[in-house]
């Protein structure tokens, strides 16, 4: 599944928003942030969040790809709509790839969006 730019959330006032009235799922290298919103009308909307104390642009934009490949791959079992906010923390570079698909399946199951589909 590929995602399309719909999916994306651009405006700081949805990034507050998720922020405040959100949940929020820490784990090794990830913080979920989760919001319902039952009337989206996509599946889900997604943004990433990097600072620069993860590392430079080339280790931000690796990260960026990484997440933005495990949403694609596991954007099809989120059972529930609503807004996704993943938030890098500074050992996410020291994270494989595979690493960051375990943190992000165990935050997605705490948050109860994964459906019990068999995942990859």
């Amino acid at each position: 599944m590929r995602l399309s730019r719909v999916m994306r959330m651009k405006s700081r006032a949805e990034f507050s928003r998720v922020r405040e009235e959100g949940l929020s799922f820490g784990g090794s290298y990830l913080v979920l942030g989760y919001l319902p919103e039952p009337d989206l009308p996509t599946s889900f909307k997604f943004g990433i969040i990097l600072t620069r104390k993860v590392g430079n642009a080339v280790v931000r934009n690796r990260i960026r790809r990484r997440v933005r490949a495990i949403l694609g791959e596991l954007g099809e079992l989120v059972s529930s709509p609503g807004y996704l906010v993943m938030i890098a923390r500074h050992r996410a570079p020291l994270a494989s790839f595979e690493e960051l698909r375990k943190d992000f399946k165990k935050l997605a199951r705490q948050a109860g969006i994964l459906s019990d589909m068999k995942s990859p």
